[in-house]
């Protein structure tokens, strides 16, 4: 197999510069080794910064943010929540910061006004009584896993090869240029490979360790940030504590939660993404500083993404978050690239200088088309019969241009308008589609492109329906897709095991125990 450019990783910015060199012209083949946004990109908490965050200590990166956050708006609509958002000063060093913050935002270019606290706290009801000032920003929700997949479809449908469960496993190099690329198609363990003409390594928290298959090294630190889940909108836009970037500073509002977070902690590798319970406890405890009713909320879910950081000596809070790109040829490898560091906000822009030295290296010319055609425009206005139009807008809202092909899909089938996950109205339908599309191969998979399973339960009502649409596409029996799919959620909900949450957790063991009781336990049924 031949290509003129083989991405490795599938995340944001992986889908980014598929999509970009796509357009081009370019031939494009993109590898992931798991399932695509399966790694920092899918534990992110979604917030697109409108560059307040960043205005003080790096603002490079608040003036990168600025100008992507408004260009996602306008073309990936489909996934992006406006909510707008607010950055909170609750104490006497807050006040003292905040000049620093509004002549930042000023140099930078990153919105930010202050408004008066009464109409802070009719936007924000639940803020702290403490509260003492409030700044209005431009910040915004996007979700990535919908942002991920808009690119990876968007990328297919101008010519490229994405393929998820490819595993690179060698990369021989001749002289100064990479020759071949050996990859294991982890569905059947065949080993292929593919001749580049140019490489880009796009593999996030593993790109170190791809770089050293070709012989390389690239200065990185692995940086942990934790969050947690809280059931229910406790906000209604983005709150941000109006201080330096710390611990427990953030509130995003998520669909039907509240996600809290980050930390900051350094960790010696990619596989150490997992909330402790530590962490969690104290995110609360910082975040119902802002907003009391998160204290009493119910936490349904913990999870860390692992930040891919340029290597300094410093702490993680003090790394710039702009993002750098390597060319390998001045360590003797003229056709491989990296692209580190960066955020969600920014993949667009990392993925268009990336293509513009992937272009450079072909020696072609082509413009940069992704900063003014939407990713996926409006869907028509098909809506199904006997569906309510608020399934109508989550599935606009999820898919875009394809809710049509989507609803057309989930009514030509017999069960496709069933109701497959009610926290998050997904249809029986939505699972099929994927299901049909080759791409997923485990349940993890179906949940990152319909969010069955994301919901108030995490999956304790809906993994048997959910188990019972993948069993024709399985790659493994069904008892132990379930099982692995279990232990997964586990690291996430194992942290949150306290109140409200515990029951939760006793309930779905008896019903677990009920349904294996009752021959519930059997695999799945073949439709």
């Amino acid at each position: 197999m031949r290509t003129e450019v083989l991405v490795i990783g599938g995340g944001i910015t992986g889908a980014g510069v598929a999509r970009d060199l796509a357009m081009r012209g370019v031939q494009v083949a993109l590898f992931e080794k798991t399932d695509f946004s399966g790694g920092a990109t899918g534990r992110s908490h979604g917030m697109l910064h409108g560059g307040g965050r960043y205005a003080v200590k790096d603002p490079g990166s608040a003036e990168e943010c600025a100008r992507e956050s408004q260009l996602l708006r306008r073309i990936a609509s489909y996934c992006v929540e406006d909510t707008g958002g607010l950055f909170v000063g609750l104490d006497e060093g807050d006040l003292d910061y905040m000049g620093f913050f509004l002549e930042g935002c000023r140099k930078t270019g990153a919105l930010a006004e202050r408004i008066d606290l009464r109409e802070a706290f009719q936007r924000e009801p639940r803020l702290s009584p403490e509260t003492k000032v409030a700044i209005s920003v431009a910040d915004a929700y996007v979700d990535p896993f919908f942002l991920t997949q808009g690119n990876i479809d968007d990328a297919r449908d101008n010519g490229a090869l994405a393929r998820n469960y490819c595993q690179v496993v060698s990369i021989e190099r001749s002289g100064e240029r990479v020759e071949r690329v050996v990859f294991r198609d982890l569905r059947n363990g065949n080993k292929e490979s593919i001749v580049p003409e140019v490489v880009v390594n796009a593999a996030g928290a593993w790109a170190n360790e791809l770089a050293g298959l070709a012989g390389l090294s690239i200065p990185q630190r692995m940086d942990k940030g934790s969050m947690v889940v809280i059931n229910g909108r406790m906000v209604n836009g983005l709150l941000n504590r109006l201080r330096r970037p710390s611990d427990g500073d953030i509130i995003v509002p998520s669909h039907s939660s509240s996600i809290i977070g980050t930390t900051s902690i350094h960790v010696s590798s990619p596989e150490e993404s997992w909330a402790t319970s530590d962490e969690v406890e104290k995110l609360i405890r910082e975040t119902s500083m802002m907003v009391p009713a998160i204290g009493d909320g119910r936490a349904v879910r913990a999870y860390a993404g692992i930040r891919p950081l340029p290597e300094v000596l410093t702490d993680g809070r003090e790394i710039s978050r702009a993002f750098k790109l390597l060319d390998h040829a001045n360590e003797g490898l003229e056709n491989m690239i990296s692209i580190i560091g960066g955020k969600l906000t920014t993949y667009r822009l990392m993925a268009e200088k990336v293509s513009d030295l992937v272009m450079s290296k072909l020696g072609r010319k082509a413009p940069c088309r992704t900063d003014k055609e939407e990713i996926r425009p409006p869907a028509g206005s098909l809506k199904p019969g006997g569906t309510y139009d608020f399934h109508w807008g989550r599935v606009s809202r999820k898919y875009g241009s394809r809710a049509d092909e989507m609803l057309r899909a989930c009514q030509a089938r017999p069960r496709g308008r069933e109701m497959l996950c009610s926290c998050e109205h997904v249809l029986r339908g939505e699972a099929e589609f994927f299901c049909d599309g080759g791409d997923v191969k485990e349940l993890s998979d179906l949940m990152r492109r319909t969010r069955a399973g994301m919901g108030y339960c995490q999956a304790g009502l809906c993994l048997h329906g959910m188990a019972s649409v993948l069993t024709d596409y399985l790659y493994q029996g069904p008892l132990e897709m379930l099982e692995d799919f279990k232990k997964e959620r586990w690291k996430g909900i194992r942290p949150v095991l306290f109140g409200d949450q515990l029951r939760q957790e006793m309930f779905k063991l008896y019903l677990d125990a009920s349904l294996a009781l009752h021959g519930g336990g059997e695999s799945p049924e073949k439709e």
